[in-house]
């Protein structure tokens, strides 16, 4: 079973302001809901896939980002899922 963190426990994070990171998780999540619409699939991105996503826009390395994920322990692998739907 895939483990599974809560967006809000992004909000801590900062890599270029603060809660930049909580931010993109959150318009993730929704462009994900709007494209699984109608289906039976349920796409979420990994913590690690946040710091992918986030440095196509900024244009940072994404070796700089899993850096900083590093230091606020984040598990890379985790799904990053709505705080009510983790059981």
């Amino acid at each position: 079973m895939n483990e599974k963190i809560g967006v809000n426990t992004l909000k801590r994070v900062n890599v270029l302001y603060e809660g930049d990171i909580y931010d993109l998780a959150c318009l993730l999540l929704k462009v994900n809901d709007a494209k699984d619409k109608g289906t039976n699939s349920r796409s979420r991105h990994t913590v690690r896939g946040l710091a992918t996503k986030y440095a196509l826009i900024t244009h940072l390395s994404p070796e700089k980002i899993l850096t900083i994920f590093k230091t606020y322990d984040l598990p890379l692998g985790a799904m990053v899922e709505y705080d009510k739907d983790i059981l």
